[in-house]
C-alpha cells in the first residue's frame, strides 16, 4: 500500500498535476470589432486569436482584461498585464514607455462625414469639430500636424460616431476596418486617408523574453497567412438581423447573444462595490471624526487628529477617479489583487473621509449640555460618547449617511477605468456589438433608479423606527 502511494505521489509530482499553468495577462478595449470584442459573453477577435497563440507557444493561460483604451499603456508598464493590444499603432511617444512587437496588421486612419457635409481631404476640416478616440494615433497626429482643427476626444469610437450622427461635430477620424462596421446609411468614408500605419502588441521594457516570444509567433502566423484568416473570420460575423423597431432593438440590446449577462454581473459588482466600501468608509469615518472630537475634547491623540485631517483633506480635494488609479496602478502596483476588491479599497477610502464629515456635524449637533452632563455623572469621555453622544448622533447623521451609500453605489461608474465590469461598462459592452446606445442607457438608468429608490425607502423606514424608539 505504502509502495502504491509513493508511486501515485510521484506520478503528481512529474506531471504537475493539481498545478495551476502561469497566467499570460493581455489587456484590451474590447470596442473595436474585428480585433477585439464581444461575442456569446466573451472577448474574441483578431488581437485575441494572436495572444491565444502566445500563450500557447508559452504554454501559458490567457487571462483577458477589458478597460478604456488610454489605460493599457498604464497596464503594461506597470505589471499589470503582460501584454496589450488593442489596434495600437506604434509612435514614438509610446515606444519610450513600452516595447512593441513586429507589426501584424496594416492600418489606415480615414475620416468619416455625413454625407450632407462631404470635404475633400483633411484640410478641409480646419475650423470644424473632428471627433478622435482619446489616446488614438489620430489623436495624437491631428493634434500635432493641424492645430486649426477642433479636437472631440471621446472615450469610444461608437461615442463619436454618435456625435456625428447628432450632427455635434463635422468628422470622425478613426481606423478603416472598423469604421466599415460603424457607418450609417447617412455617412460616408472619404477615399484619402489621414495617414497609413501599423498595429503592434505592447510589453514592458523590462520583459525581453516575452517580446522575444510574441515576435516568434507573429512572424510564424504571418508567414502562414494565418492573420489574415483571422480577419477575414472576424469580418464575416454579422450580428442580429431584423428591422429597426423598438422590440428588436432591445432583443439586440439585452436578450440576443446573452448580454443580459452583462448587466447582471455589473449590477452584482456594483452593489458588492457599495456595499463593501460603505463598511470601509463607516469605519474609518468614525475613527477620524473620534479622534478629531478626542482633541478638541482632551488635548489627546494630536498625532492622530493631524493626520486624520490630512486624510479628509487630501481625499475631498482630489478627485474619485485620480484616487482610484493611484490605488491601483501605484499602490497596488506590484500585486495581483482581485481587481473588485481594488474598488471596495478605493471607494471605502473615499467614502471615509465624507463620513468622517458627516459624524463630525452629528457630534457637532448635540448640545454642549449633553457633555457637561455626563461629565457631572462621573462618566468618562469613552462613556459620555458611547451611551450619550453618538446614539443621539445617529438620529441626525442618518439621512446624510444614507445619502453617501446613495452616491457611492452611482460612484462606482468610474471603476471601468480600471476594467471593473459594473453597470455603466456592462451598457458600454452591449453598445459596443449592437452600435446602439439607446436601450442599454435607458435600461442602466432605469436600474440605477430603482436601486435609489429602494436605498431611500430603506432609509426613510429606519428614521421612522428611530423616531418611534424616541417616542
Amino acid at each position: 500500500m505504502k509502495k502504491f502511494v509513493l508511486l501515485i505521489f510521484s506520478v503528481f509530482l512529474l506531471t504537475g498535476c493539481g498545478r495551476e499553468k502561469e497566467k499570460l495577462v493581455l489587456v484590451t478595449e474590447a470596442g473595436f470589432a474585428p480585433y477585439e470584442y464581444y461575442s456569446n459573453g466573451q472577448i474574441v477577435g483578431v488581437d485575441i486569436d494572436i495572444a491565444r497563440e502566445i500563450a500557447k507557444y508559452l504554454n501559458r493561460e490567457l487571462v483577458i482584461k477589458d478597460v478604456a483604451f488610454d489605460s493599457i499603456i498604464s497596464e503594461v508598464k506597470t505589471g499589470k498585464s503582460d501584454i496589450g493590444a488593442a489596434g495600437i499603432s506604434y509612435t514614438e511617444e509610446r515606444e519610450r514607455e513600452v516595447n512593441f512587437t513586429n507589426s501584424y496588421a496594416e492600418s489606415k486612419q480615414v475620416i468619416i462625414v455625413r454625407k450632407d457635409g462631404y470635404f475633400y481631404d483633411i484640410n478641409g476640416l480646419n475650423k470644424k469639430k473632428v471627433a478622435v478616440q482619446l489616446g488614438s494615433v489620430a489623436d495624437d497626429y491631428i493634434t500635432s500636424n493641424y492645430p486649426d482643427i477642433e479636437l472631440v476626444r471621446e472615450k469610444k469610437f461608437l461615442a463619436a460616431i454618435q456625435d456625428l450622427k447628432d450632427s455635434k461635430v463635422d468628422a470622425v477620424v478613426m481606423d478603416e476596418v472598423p469604421a466599415t462596421k460603424l457607418v450609417t446609411s447617412e455617412m460616408v468614408i472619404m477615399e484619402e486617408p489621414v495617414l497609413t500605419d501599423s498595429y503592434g502588441m505592447v510589453i514592458a521594457k523590462d520583459n525581453p523574453e516575452l517580446l522575444e516570444a510574441a515576435n516568434f509567433v507573429i512572424n510564424k502566423l504571418k508567414a502562414n497567412n494565418e492573420i489574415d484568416n483571422y480577419l477575414l473570420n472576424h469580418m464575416g460575423v454579422n450580428d442580429v438581423k431584423g428591422d429597426n423597431g423598438l422590440i428588436n432593438r432591445f432583443y439586440k440590446s439585452v436578450i440576443y447573444d446573452g448580454r443580459y449577462k452583462f448587466i447582471l454581473e455589473g449590477l452584482k459588482n456594483t452593489l458588492l462595490i457599495a456595499l463593501g466600501a460603505v463598511i470601509i468608509g463607516i469605519v474609518l469615518g468614525l475613527l477620524a471624526a473620534i479622534s478629531n472630537n478626542v482633541y478638541l475634547n482632551t488635548g489627546k491623540f494630536k498625532i492622530l487628529n493631524l493626520l486624520s485631517k490630512a486624510y479628509v483633506t487630501v481625499i475631498r480635494g482630489t478627485p474619485s477617479t485620480l484616487q482610484l488609479m493611484i490605488i491601483y496602478y501605484v499602490i497596488f502596483k506590484q500585486t495581483n489583487i482581485n481587481i473588485v476588491l481594488v474598488g471596495i479599497v478605493a471607494f471605502g477610502i473615499n467614502s471615509g473621509a465624507y463620513v468622517a464629515e458627516i459624524i463630525r456635524s452629528g457630534f457637532n449637533s448635540i448640545d454642549k449640555g449633553q457633555w457637561e452632563a455626563g461629565y457631572a455623572l462621573g462618566l468618562s469621555y469613552k462613556q459620555v460618547v458611547g451611551k450619550i453622544i453618538l446614539p443621539q448622533s445617529v438620529h441626525n447623521i442618518l439621512p446624510a449617511l444614507g445619502n453617501e451609500f446613495i452616491t457611492l453605489v452611482k460612484e462606482t461608474s468610474i471603476g471601468a477605468y480600471i476594467g471593473i465590469v459594473e453597470l455603466t461598462k456592462a451598457s458600454d459592452i452591449i453598445a459596443s456589438r449592437t452600435y446602439d446606445y439607446f436601450f442599454p442607457l435607458i435600461l442602466i438608468a432605469i436600474i440605477y433608479l430603482i436601486i435609489t429608490l429602494l436605498l431611500s425607502r430603506l432609509i426613510n423606514l429606519m428614521e421612522v423606527r428611530l423616531n418611534n424608539a424616541n417616542n
